[in-house]
């Protein structure tokens, strides 16, 4: 049932980070949700890795849907960044705000350069000129900056859609818990 949540999750905020970037009209890059819930994912280990990378997959599929992108390129994107996080997450400690915000923001650049990498590969197929996608590069660092600066919130979210799933389906003590220690916050 967490897998469930964690893709119902990353597809609302999939949805209202566009909708909000919209409505406001902001024309800067906005944040990859779906990096910050792989990150939150890989690090907390709330599943196992077929189940992981089955809501990594979920979540990539929902942004090729959402971004118009051909089918199935960010949902392999999503899923390679997914499995290079888990290992990762067995070789580095990652812990705290700041250091998390930081691995979602390399997340971020991974499934940009993993999807770069597709579409150069299919470039004549998919008819778009590599030179485009290579004058675009520059632009990724700021997708990866927006998304850093908006993951203690998103993954302060995250914990606490969980943690209140959890005390509804009465697996955890049913009292709030202070911020620090959560999961995101953890140090």
């Amino acid at each position: 049932m967490r897998a469930i949540l964690y893709t119902m999750l990353g597809w609302v905020m999939l949805a209202s980070v566009a909708g909000l970037g919209a409505s406001f009209g902001l024309t800067v890059m906005l944040p990859a949700t779906s990096a910050v819930l792989l990150t939150h994912l890989a690090f907390s280990r709330d599943l196992s890795l077929p189940t992981g990378l089955a809501v990594a997959i979920a979540l990539g599929y929902l942004e090729d849907l959402h971004q118009g992108t051909p089918v199935g390129s960010l949902s392999l994107a999503h899923g390679v960044a997914f499995l290079l996080t888990v290992w990762a997450g067995t070789r580095i400690a990652v812990e705290g705000a700041i250091v998390r915000a930081l691995a979602a923001g390399v997340v971020a650049a991974l499934v940009d350069l993993l999807t770069f990498a597709e579409f150069a590969l299919l470039a004549d197929r998919l008819g778009i000129e590599v030179r485009t996608l290579v004058r675009a590069l520059p632009t990724l660092r700021w997708h990866a900056l927006a998304t850093v600066l908006a993951a203690p919130a998103i993954g302060l979210l995250t914990d606490l859609v969980i943690g209140t799933w959890d005390r509804l389906m009465g697996r955890s003590n049913p009292r709030p818990q202070p911020l620090a220690t959560s999961s995101w916050y953890r140090s």
